[in-house]
């Protein structure tokens, strides 16, 4: 699985106040958000197959955050 890069997670972190953002705390922010990913394209794709499908669509996604 291709990791989240750090420059996306730092400028998501400066976006909203850090001034700085260590190499520890991108570690696990990306950690956390991969594994939040990971298991919402799951629920996002049983919704798919459920509704007979084989492309997660916006509306899957947003009945798998559910």
């Amino acid at each position: 699985m291709k990791e989240l890069p750090d420059l996306a997670i730092e400028r998501l972190m400066k976006e909203k106040g850090a001034e700085r953002v260590s190499e520890d705390a991108k570690k696990e922010m990306r950690k956390i958000l991969q594994e939040h990913l990971y298991n919402l394209s799951t629920k996002a794709a049983k919704v798919t197959n459920h509704a007979g499908r084989k492309t997660i669509n916006s509306g899957d996604i947003y009945i798998a955050k559910e």
